[in-house]
């Protein structure tokens, strides 16, 4: 067993062994399984991250309160065992007692949930705040139970909380240093355990044999190996040096094709992909700019020519895998190049411009390059003068995240709970990311948060998507299709969040 506690022999001693290890095909260990990951895996902070993997990864690690199965289409507890509504502020947690911690210590306590709220709201690296924004305190009941006070109704509070709110040890953070213990002793109450996390190449789990309701037919190791190129996925699972290669863009879905030891596995995603705008930055702040480049993209074209038809188109922001979703929206933007125009010229460019810079990654998104290119041409035949950046996602994200990017091409994964992330962008103040503001739909925000019917929930949704598209601080074009490539000796069924809940593979 390698010391988590000496990062330095151990990382010398695992990249030994995975060296030895990869030299043969991943098929020879029936007890590893390896699966691609485009993420850029920068930091062993579970509060320092904020994507669908990263939160996937530490939920399973150290534990989160509960996640949404998708087969079964509910909320279903990991670290609580059941929580109940007292009152439009207050909802009740209980926790298991049958955990123990990877290291043989005591099970998750309310001072553990209690010490991990602190953590997302005050840690100065902390990307977590925009889940956490609409509670007021977490009050301790007992050692087991605690209540969230929320500042106003919310009723979508458990699409916010599970999955993403990741409960650490607070006697390990105290007695290891601090944040130092992320990285040197990572120990939770997960079905797996962290052995190995080396910075922007791999993570590899082990599995908890002490968790209860151990599946023995799940991985006993994990590794997710990061390979940014779709063409190196694909030829790494041919070559078996990887089970699962997940990601494959539609123009190398033939490759698969009568691969006897592989299928390909298909399933609509919740990550709606989209265009966004930070409206502190001219342009942008100009909503006719905006709305122009909206009517300027022909997202059908860019969905049968460049994604083959795998993709679903969204007008406005909630799609076919989202709650709440019924149909599209009444009053979509239409593809109209000559509106575009007419718009330009009315916010001051009828001699063309404006010039702008548009961001994307290569490799992060399925045919995320080819897409942006496609784009670009469009915007200029508007009128537009595009300078297309791909930069590395990890420079992206984090200009991304600090306000920094103009225009970028981006998914929001995990995107279940449609309020919860649309509120994250759009209303004013809670990240810079888009940094517009809009008072009425602050105001259906609000609405939407005290409302626990569900129909009558599901219309103000509807509201916001229709505002949200009509200003067009950002422009929503498709959900994919997640499509993998599986060898046939394992069981997996991928689902809309694109990530994997291992206790569900098997060998």
């Amino acid at each position: 067993m390698i010391d988590c506690r000496k990062p330095s022999l151990r990382i010398a001693v695992l990249a030994a062994a995975l060296a030895s290890a990869f030299s043969a095909s991943a098929q020879t260990d029936n007890d590893t399984l390896v699966v691609t990951t485009t993420d850029t895996l920068v930091t062993r902070h579970p509060y320092a991250e904020s994507s669908a993997q990263m939160y996937s990864v530490w939920c399973q690690v150290y534990g989160c309160l509960g996640r949404y199965n998708y087969a079964a289409r509910k909320f279903e507890g990991l670290l609580a065992e059941r929580w109940e509504q007292l009152d439009v502020l207050t909802w009740r947690f209980h926790l298991r007692r049958d955990l123990v911690r990877h290291d043989g210590g005591p099970g998750p306590t309310t001072a553990d949930v209690l010490h991990s709220y602190n953590q997302v709201m005050t840690d100065p690296q902390s990307q977590g705040r925009f889940y956490l924004s609409s509670v007021k305190e977490i009050r301790r009941v007992d050692d087991h139970a605690f209540d969230v006070i929320t500042k106003e109704p919310a009723s979508s509070l458990l699409g916010q909380l599970f999955d993403k709110f990741t409960i650490t040890s607070e006697e390990i953070f105290k007695k290891e240093g601090g944040v130092a213990s992320y990285n040197t002793a990572p120990i939770g109450w997960g079905p797996y355990k962290l052995r190995n996390f080396a910075i922007s190449e791999r993570i590899t789990l082990d599995r908890n044999e002490a968790y209860p309701g151990k599946v023995e037919t799940a991985p006993r190791t994990v590794v997710f190996r990061r390979i940014q190129e779709p063409d190196q996925r694909v030829t790494a699972l041919l070559n078996g040096e990887v089970h699962i290669a997940r990601l494959i863009p539609p123009q190398l879905v033939g490759r698969l094709d009568n691969v006897p030891a592989v299928e390909v596995r298909r399933a609509p995603s919740n990550e709606p992909m989209f265009i966004g705008f930070n409206a502190k930055i001219k342009p942008w702040d100009d909503p006719r700019v905006r709305r122009a480049a909206a009517m300027a993209i022909n997202k059908d074209i860019i969905i049968q020519r460049i994604l083959f038809g795998m993709a679903s188109r969204l007008d406005g922001p909630v799609g076919t895998e989202q709650v709440c979703y019924t149909a599209p929206i009444a009053n979509k933007t239409p593809y109209d190049v000559q509106g575009a125009r007419k718009l330009l010229a009315e916010a001051g460019y009828a001699n063309g411009g404006p010039a702008v810079d548009f961001y994307t990654a290569a490799g992060r998104y399925i045919s995320d390059r080819q897409v942006g290119e496609a784009i670009t041409q469009m915007l200029n035949q508007a009128g537009f003068k595009v300078t297309l950046h791909t930069p590395e996602f990890a420079s992206l994200w984090a200009n991304v995240r600090t306000g920094k990017a103009p225009m970028y091409y981006m998914g929001r994964g995990l995107a279940l709970e449609p309020s919860e992330w649309l509120s994250q962008y759009f209303e004013t103040g809670v990240t810079p990311r888009i940094s517009y503001s809009n008072p009425q739909l602050d105001a259906l925000f609000d609405r939407e948060r005290k409302t626990f019917a569900f129909e009558e929930r599901c219309k103000i949704i509807r509201d916001i998507s229709q505002l949200i598209d009509t200003e067009a601080p950002a422009i929503f074009l498709w959900n994919h299709q997640y499509v993998s490539g599986v060898r046939k000796s394992v069981r997996f069924v991928p689902d809309a969040s694109g990530e994997l809940w291992l206790p569900d593979v098997g060998l």
